[in-house]
C-alpha cells in the first residue's frame, strides 16, 4: 500500500520505495535498502550509517534507465535504528527525468 509522507518541513512530497542499492563513501562501499523517494532526495536504511554531512555516491537502479545511476548525495539527517536522509546533488538530466517518472508513478498507485 502506498503511503505519502508529506511533513510541513519538507519541500517534496516523500513516497513509498524499497529497493535494493549501494552507498561509497570513505573508501568504502556498503549496501543498503531504500525506503521512500521523492524528488529531492532518498531514505535509506544501511548499517552502519553514514554521518551526517557526508558526501557520498549512491549507486541505485531506476526504472528507464538500463544501468545502475551513480547519484552524488549528502546525508541530511540520520537517526539510528531508523535510517538516513540523503539529498540528491547532482541529477543528470536522464537521472532527474527517472526520478520523476517514478515519483508521478507511485503518486498515481
Amino acid at each position: 500500500m502506498l503511503k505519502c509522507l508529506m511533513s510541513q518541513n519538507r519541500q517534496h512530497t516523500r513516497l513509498d520505495f524499497g529497493t535494493a542499492l549501494e552507498i561509497h563513501f570513505d573508501d568504502q562501499s556498503q549496501p543498503g535498502r531504500s525506503l521512500n523517494i521523492s524528488a529531492g532526495g532518498i531514505f535509506i536504511d544501511t548499517a552502519p550509517l553514514p554521518e551526517f554531512g557526508t558526501k557520498l555516491i549512491l549507486h541505485i537502479k531506476l526504472p528507464g534507465i538500463p544501468d545502475k545511476c551513480k547519484i552524488p548525495c549528502i546525508v541530511r539527517w540520520k537517526k539510528e535504528g531508523e535510517g538516513a536522509g540523503l539529498q540528491f546533488e547532482k541529477l543528470r538530466p536522464i537521472e532527474v527525468w527517472a526520478v520523476n517518472k517514478l515519483v508521478k508513478s507511485l503518486a498515481k498507485d
